[in-house]
Parts: C-alpha cells; sequence; structure tokens
C-alpha cells in the first residue's frame, strides 16, 4: 500500500503479543503512529480511499487479540504528546491529549497539588482508552472529573463535546470503536502534595497485595454485577486456579486471567467461556466482559 503524504510511522505485520498486556495474538495488518492530528486526518483519509478498516489502539491492556491476528489497521496516537495546564479557582483546568500515559498524567498532577486522579492511579493504559471505558477504582471514575473532549468521529471530522453527551455509566461510555479521543479536560482541586501521594501509595500497595502483578494479564476480565464485583461469583463457583493450557483463573484475584508463560487468545478466550457458562449454571449469574476480544468473530 502507497503511504505518500503520510508523516508518521507506518508498521507492517505487527505481532500483537508485543503491545498487549496478556502477551497474546497474532500479527495486525498495519500499526500506524500519526505524528500530529493533521497527519492523523491524512491516515483516516488514506485507509479510506483503499478501503481499509481500521481501530484505535492505545497501550492494549485491556484488549485480547485472537491468534489469528487482525485484518485492520490500528491507529496509535501515543507520539502526540501535549498537556497544558490552566490555573483556575481552587484548582486547575488540565487539558491532555488522549495518547497520553494515565499513570503519568496522575503523577504529574500529584506533584502539581492536583487532586481528582489518586485512586486511578497504577491503571495502565492511555488517557483515551480509560475515558472510553471509564476506567475506575475505590470508587473513583476517571468521568468524575472531566469536563469536555475533543473527538474525531467515524467520518473523520473534529469535534468537541461536553460530558454530559457521553453517556458515562460503570466501565461504559457512548465512545464508538470508531471514534477516538484527541484530547480531554478535567476539573482538578488544590490539595496538600503529601496528601496524595499518601493516597497514591496506599493505592498502590492495594494493588500489588490484591492483583496478580507478577503475570501478564488483562487487568479485570468480568464487570460487576449490580454492584457486587465479579471476583465474588467466580471464587463462589470454584474456579480459582481453572486452566486451560497456560491460560489461568488467578489464585490472588479470581477477576483475573493470567498468562502462566505460553498461553494462547484461544485458550483464554475457551477459558471466558467456561467461567461464564459455569457461574451461570451454578449461581444464575451473567457475567459481561470487561475486556475488549478482538478479531474473535471473523
Amino acid at each position: 500500500m502507497e503511504w505518500r503524504g503520510i508523516r508518521g510511522t507506518i508498521l507492517e505485520n505487527v505481532p500483537m503479543k508485543r503491545y498487549t498486556s496478556m502477551r497474546v495474538g497474532g500479527p495486525a495488518r498495519y500499526m500506524i503512529y500519526p505524528q500530529d492530528e493533521k497527519d492523523l486526518l491524512a491516515v483516516l483519509k488514506k485507509l479510506k480511499e483503499k478501503g481499509v478498516t481500521y481501530r484505535f489502539f492505545g497501550n492494549g491492556t485491556n484488549i485480547i487479540v485472537n491468534d489469528t491476528g487482525l485484518k485492520e489497521a490500528l491507529i496509535r496516537i501515543t507520539k502526540i504528546h501535549y498537556v497544558r495546564h490552566e490555573k483556575a479557582r481552587n484548582g486547575a483546568y488540565v487539558e491532555v491529549c488522549g495518547g497520553a500515559s494515565l499513570k503519568g498524567l496522575v503523577k504529574d498532577c500529584s506533584k502539581r497539588g492536583l487532586s481528582g486522579f489518586e485512586k486511578l492511579y497504577w491503571i495502565p493504559g492511555t488517557v483515551g482508552g480509560a475515558i472510553k471505558m471509564n476506567a475506575g477504582s475505590f470508587g473513583s471514575s476517571i468521568s468524575d472529573t472531566i469536563e469536555k473532549m475533543r473527538l474525531i468521529d467515524e467520518n473523520g471530522y473534529v469535534k468537541s463535546v461536553e460530558k454530559e453527551t457521553m453517556a458515562f455509566r460503570y466501565r461504559t461510555s457512548a465512545l464508538k470503536s470508531s471514534e477516538c479521543v484527541l484530547s480531554a479536560g478535567f476539573f482538578l482541586k488544590n490539595r496538600d502534595t503529601k496528601e496524595i501521594m499518601a493516597d497514591m501509595e496506599y493505592v498502590y500497595a492495594e494493588r500489588k497485595k490484591r492483583h496478580p502483578m507478577e503475570f501478564p494479564s488483562s487487568g479485570s476480565i468480568f464487570k460487576s454485577v449490580d454492584g457486587e464485583p465479579a471476583w465474588k461469583f467466580i471464587e463462589k463457583a470454584g474456579l480459582k486456579g481453572l486452566r486451560i493450557g497456560d491460560a489461568c483463573v488467578s489464585e490472588k484475584h479470581t477477576n483475573f486471567i493470567v498468562n502462566l508463560g505460553s498461553a494462547k487468545a484461544g485458550d483464554i478466550k475457551k477459558l471466558i467461556d467456561k467461567i461464564k457458562k459455569e457461574v451461570f449454571e451454578k449461581m444464575g449469574v451473567s457475567l459481561k466482559e470487561e475486556v475488549e476480544l478482538w478479531g474473535f468473530n471473523e
């Protein structure tokens, strides 16, 4: 495919196991890193002209890619960098690009004495990816502090949207898979830096204690059910340690599936399906994935 006019980086036949936190997945047709927003628009135009479908891809921390790979082009805006701080009464307005690291943003704001992100500390992924799924932890969600966003839609148009139009709910938003968060604006309140850091240290300690951070994973596999965490149902169903190949229900946290070394995406998908079946049959509860499964319906 001819990429004349595109200034960013284009990779072909990219093994997705290198780019996902679960360390599984076959090759993606293309992985494209636009240089800036203008270049991104050019990329979208080029793909549409050539009839190539695409997805926006962040840091791959909540995604399981099939072993057969992906026919689409994957677009990453992680090389577009900027963050702006504007002082306001009792706090500051922070605007950051969608491809920025969420963990990096949390750290930067904490050093500035800006509060609102503490409980999101150590959630992996990008700001845009976190907004798409309304990521959260310890009773806090990223949508709590959002004021507005700039999106690029499926038609390649850039638009500004207010928080109210995004229908944020538990681990979901109105953002479509064909849309991308170019930037987001947050209002954060002033707070003593030591207090912020103390909260972050607590969150990290709890994550380290509860989560199997020693193995590759995609974080929580299933959403909570009516306010009850999914791990309770999985554990009560007696599925702790259940294994298919090297895909295993974590002994430490049963809503995590970990890769013990050489798991395949197919193993993980089979394990997800078995968990859902067992929990429903034993407890009458229908679990829904929080993790995204790419390329399994092709």
